[in-house]
């Protein structure tokens, strides 16, 4: 269970590292970030328009209970290959997204194992 909570943790950190750093590179909101990637759905009321889904990622508290890990790998990525600017922030998403691949690869082997 540990690692269950260790694995949902970094998929926060991983998804708030991309945000960040795509507002960095670009100046663009996590809107745009949903519009340009196609990764997460957007959402039209009355007028405007919302990223809900990528919204509930953003924290523990509401994240799903059964995450599409995918999603947020594909962001990070999707980040990374569109923003060039070498910064802190940039080599803190490198790290957390390999960590994260760490930590999906070992969750696959528990349950190959079980």
């Amino acid at each position: 269970m540990e690692m269950n909570q260790n694995f949902r943790e970094s998929l926060v950190r991983t998804l708030v590292s991309s945000v960040q750093y795509w507002q960095q590179c670009t100046f663009k909101s996590k809107l745009d970030l949903a519009e340009e990637s196609g990764i997460w759905s957007i959402h039209h009321d009355r007028g405007s328009q919302a990223c809900r889904t990528l919204d509930r990622y953003l924290s523990l508290e509401t994240l799903p209970a059964r995450p599409h890990s995918e999603d947020v790998l594909r962001t990070a990525h999707f980040v990374l290959h569109n923003s060039e600017l070498k910064s802190p922030l940039r080599m803190q998403l490198e790290d957390e997204l390999q960590h994260l691949l760490e930590l999906q690869k070992d969750l696959c082997l528990m349950h190959t194992a079980s």
